[in-house]
């Protein structure tokens, strides 16, 4: 009996310790639940560019359009509930070749000449058709004309007569004013917002470029926040310019620019490896002004440094948000071959946003680093080594926003064909 009692008590004992240790697990893994899980990393590579379109397009489309980035540069931002990628479009004298990382194919021809040109999303702001369409901006050096064409129809919707040069332009998603189509156009005189659809279609002018900018090189464009206002009167808050002088070599600037035509711009950063802007607000809680984060990568003692400031107005200025993170290169695997692009090799860092989403990319290395803005903080998720020079990269979301994709376009060791890896994000 004494025995018998003994095991029942040992029982009792070991049951009440696995039922304490199932507790604990339990409470450990609602805690983790409260992290930032690894996520399911797929990576996927493409067949080469060549194998898409002919090799001297291939060719082309590494050394991209002028005066745009590839895929047209970050628009985490602006408050986005779906997040899409540009295409990229190289023209010619008589055709321009699209090449699109989500459509199906992937490169397609139409038979419109042009001295450079952008493309939509595809959207359904089209006046002839309720359904998906995108638009094709030309630039007509010659003429000192722009055409817009809808590209399921192929006709012409715009044309635009420019009387001065053309530093940079991009498509911006409407989101950035009023819902519209927009292309941004940025000229000696400053940045203008053209809404091609719009009853008044001429550009207008959304910030004025004084002297602090004249002159310098533009190497990339975004805008993010919001100004707080309604219908056609809606913008986007602020912009991002990265600027430097004629030769690559030279430090890149990062300057903040008010979106309102009076305050000067604010020079955030006279050597800059990278920047972007980052909007965490969600989309419901973006109708009222505000300003996103500012990303900004830096060399300093310590290593590269990635740093989140916030801007405040009256005037524009950064504020310390004390959320800093050293970048950890891991395992050296080289640098790698710089290809020939249109737009020079600068930024040497791409910083892409999106919601929670932070990726930096260190292009020359072919280092991608995944960070998620999370308590106030950058979580680091995970590293991946490309192991080619990046050209360009973007992020997509799909249309429930469980998964995230990011495409990158790298350059083959002959820096003449290219090839998109697609990182899947669940």
């Amino acid at each position: 009996e004494a025995n018998i009692k003994s095991i029942e008590t040992n029982s009792k004992n070991r049951l009440q310790s696995e039922e304490s240790r199932t507790d604990e697990e339990a409470e450990r893994n609602n805690k983790t639940d409260l992290q930032i899980k690894e996520p399911e990393l797929l990576v996927e590579e493409s067949c080469l560019l060549s194998e898409d379109v002919r090799k001297s397009a291939a060719a082309a489309l590494v050394r991209g359009g002028p005066a745009t980035r590839h895929f047209g540069g970050n628009r985490g931002g602006l408050p986005h509930d779906v997040m899409n990628i540009g295409s990229i479009v190289i023209c010619g004298a008589q055709k321009t070749v699209i090449y699109s990382c989500v459509q199906s194919p992937r490169g397609k021809t139409y038979p419109i000449g042009a001295s450079g040109a952008i493309v939509s999303d595809l959207t359904e702001l089209s006046e002839t058709d309720e359904n998906e369409n995108e638009f094709l901006c030309c630039f007509l050096a010659k003429d000192k004309r722009m055409v817009v064409f809808e590209l399921k129809s192929k006709k012409v919707v715009v044309e635009l007569q420019i009387a001065t040069k053309l530093n940079f332009w991009r498509y911006l998603p409407p989101v950035a004013h009023g819902g519209n189509l927009v292309f941004f156009l940025l000229t000696p005189l400053g940045g203008f917002h053209w809404l091609p659809l719009s009853d008044s279609p001429s550009p207008r002018q959304v910030w004025k470029r004084g002297t602090e900018l004249q002159g310098k090189k533009i190497v990339s464009y975004e805008e993010g926040g919001s100004n707080g206002l309604e219908g056609e009167d809606h913008h986007s808050a602020v912009a991002l310019v990265l600027t430097c002088t004629s030769t690559a070599s030279d430090p890149i600037q990062a300057w903040c620019i008010p979106l309102n035509n009076q305050s000067k711009p604010l020079c955030v950063s006279q050597d800059t490896l990278g920047a972007a802007l980052f909007c965490t607000i969600p989309m419901h809680l973006s109708k009222k002004a505000f300003n996103p984060l500012l990303t900004m990568v830096t060399k300093e003692k310590n290593g590269v440094v990635i740093e989140l400031l916030s801007l405040s107005n009256d005037p524009l200025q950064t504020e310390s948000t004390n959320i800093k993170e050293t970048l950890d290169f891991g395992p050296d695997e080289g640098i790698f071959e710089t290809p020939t692009m249109a737009m020079g090799s600068s930024p040497s860092v791409f910083c892409l946003c999106w919601k929670k989403y932070l990726i930096i990319i260190v292009r020359d290395r072919g280092l991608l680093v995944h960070y998620e803005f999370f308590e106030d903080d950058l979580k680091l998720v995970f590293k991946h080594h490309l192991k080619h020079y990046v050209v360009d990269a973007g992020l997509k979301s799909s249309a429930n926003n469980e998964k995230v994709e990011i495409f990158v376009l790298v350059s083959e060791p002959n820096k003449k064909d290219g090839r998109i890896v697609t990182i899947h994000l669940n």
